[in-house]
């Protein structure tokens, strides 16, 4: 009880400045206990939405910008990919019967060298008989056969390049077929699902960050109301402290009263009356003061709990990709509907990859049979020149080299024959070198593996969840725990009506015992300005001075004044 030391009939009984005193005191005392148990609560109270602020930008930043992009663009790119699967297997399809068609034709145009090049052995063999051992021609016959031998073997290696290539074919076609019955069976129901499911997962941290926003700017009012409530806390201890110089002035007063220093007795009445007035205004004015502060602090601190409680309403708002409730509900479905994507896709992406594998190798082995050109066109050109040297050596000859021109003749009929074969093959070569683009080009436009790519957006969502997860616990958590502190610090803040009651009566009674006096007899008056003056060096308040100053004997004001504002002006300035 803040005045367990008055007496219980204390409008009856006379009271004595001890008992006004012990009274300010108690007061005094239960005030403080109060006020520094509620500024702990509020500070950790500061603690908590602080923390809480830290745990939003968690939930804000749940799934981080790079991380949910790169995983909505996998999904959105895995969707894409699976809508244009079709279109990509059919031209692969087209690609594949051309390079079957240039292969057949390859094979019959290599075959048609491979035979007219026999026939340049015969012409080399006949150039032999006709020159009748002659060395020169003999040699000259030699290097026909050096060079045709040649030829056939590059030919040979060409044909073996086409023949692998063509065999590859039946196997691609067989693959093909399977990546076509599986693209029949998701397309276009199971990408459209994945791509409804990357916007739904870009929709909802759009969403949740939003959310996560309104959440953070509402916490951070809170932090600063609660900021201000402790600043405003400062009411108890000015309180407690003006009350406790009232009480010590109480105390200055008995002890002037006990040892007058020779003063009438119905003079030193009239000076303890006046200074007994002075501390009843002082009182008079802390316990407005103090109402006036503690009205609104708890008026504030009442208006906090409604805004904590706002943060778990809208922790709790959103719809089924807004958040609230449904948020790890939300994120639930996407990874169950991601998973069963993969797994639905997982054959097709099997046959997908092994059809661009083999693709791979087809376009490989056709951009590589397309540079063999040159090799044809150089046995070309060296049967060409086994024309012109036979021509040549025929013509130096004269007569006796009628026979050798006969041969001339055919070599120059085998050069025409493999020019028209080259300009066949050069054609052929071609639609390969077509084919290998439109199958390297499918291949380029496919993503990373699809299966690799959803297990990134899976990890991503997994992460993003978990750690959302942790942020709206702690937000709950936070939220609740503030919320009971503001309402606890409340009640004890909340003290004016049973403060106020009994610094009433206190203040009532000192201003009955108090008699401001204008008249005191000069004798009186050093006592007084004496007895003030050490109540006055105990103020730590501005305006416990203004209050004071009324009191001053009139012809000593200044003076007095200057001497009570001393040098705690800064002090006054930090408080108020």
């Amino acid at each position: 009880m803040y005045l367990a030391t008055l007496p219980e009939d204390a409008s009856q009984a006379p009271l004595s400045l001890a008992e006004l005193r012990d009274g300010l005191f108690a007061i005094a005392s239960g005030l403080d206990a109060r006020f520094v148990e509620a500024g702990t609560a509020l500070a950790r109270a500061y603690e908590i939405v602080e923390t809480l602020i830290g745990a939003l930008e968690s939930v804000t930043n749940a799934f981080q910008r790079d991380e949910a992009e790169a995983a909505v663009g996998n999904m959105r790119s895995t969707a894409d990919r699976l809508m244009r699967l079709p279109e990509i297997q059919s031209d692969r399809r087209g690609a594949l019967v051309a390079i079957e068609k240039a292969g057949a034709a390859l094979a019959a145009q290599i075959e048609q060298v491979n035979r007219t090049l026999s026939f340049l052995r015969i012409c080399g063999l006949n150039i032999k008989v006709a020159a009748a051992g002659s060395g020169d021609f003999s040699g000259f016959a030699d290097m026909m056969f050096d060079k045709i031998d040649l030829g056939e073997a590059e030919m040979a290696s060409i044909s073996r390049e086409i023949g692998c290539l063509t065999e590859a074919v039946p196997g691609m076609y067989e693959v093909e077929a399977q990546l076509g019955a599986e693209c029949a069976r998701v397309i276009p129901h199971i990408p459209q699902r994945l791509a409804d499911d990357a916007a739904g997962l870009q929709q909802h941290q759009s969403a949740l960050a939003e959310r996560a926003l309104r959440i953070a700017d509402v916490a951070r009012q809170i932090r600063n109301q609660v900021g201000t409530a402790l600043g405003a806390l400062q009411i108890g201890d000015i309180t407690r402290q003006r009350l406790e110089h009232v009480a010590d002035g109480l105390n200055d007063i008995e002890l002037f009263l006990s040892e007058p220093a020779g003063l009438p007795a119905a003079t030193a009445e009239v000076v303890s009356g006046h200074a007994v007035a002075l501390l009843a205004a002082q009182a008079a004015d802390t316990l407005e003061a103090f109402q006036a502060e503690s009205r609104l602090l708890a008026s504030s601190l009442r208006g906090l709990g409604p805004q904590a409680a706002s943060l778990l309403d809208l922790r709790a708002a959103g719809g089924d990709t807004g958040g609230g409730a449904n948020d790890g509900m939300f994120l639930r479905k996407l990874e169950q509907s991601v998973e069963e994507v993969a797994s639905v896709t997982e054959r097709l992406s099997e046959a997908d990859a092994r059809s661009t594998r083999l693709s791979h190798v087809a376009s490989t082995t056709a951009e590589h049979l397309a540079q063999r050109l040159a090799t044809v066109h150089r046995i070309t050109r060296d049967v060409q020149q086994m024309a012109w040297n036979t021509d040549l050596k025929c013509y130096r000859l004269g007569v006796d080299g009628r026979g050798l021109a006969v041969v001339a003749q055919e070599i120059r009929g085998f050069a025409a024959t493999l020019g028209s074969i080259a300009s066949g093959i050069a054609q052929s070569f071609e639609a390969l070198e077509q084919a290998a683009v439109v199958m390297r080009g499918a291949e380029h436009e496919a993503p990373a593996d699809a299966g690799v790519a959803l297990s990134e957006s899976l990890g991503c969502i997994r992460d993003g969840g978990e750690r959302m997860q942790s942020g709206l616990t702690a937000l709950d958590q936070g939220a609740h725990a503030v919320t009971e502190i503001i309402a606890e610090t409340t009640g004890k803040v909340d003290c004016e009506a049973e403060v106020g009651t009994a610094l009433v009566e206190i203040a009532d009674r000192m201003a009955i015992l108090g008699s401001e006096s204008e008249d005191i007899p000069q004798e009186g008056q050093v006592m007084l300005e004496a007895l003030l003056g050490t109540i006055g060096a105990r103020y730590t308040m501005a305006r416990e001075r203004e209050v004071h100053r009324r009191y001053l004997p009139g012809s000593e004001t200044e003076e007095l004044t200057a001497t009570v504002d001393g040098d705690d002006d800064d002090f006054d300035d930090g408080l108020f």
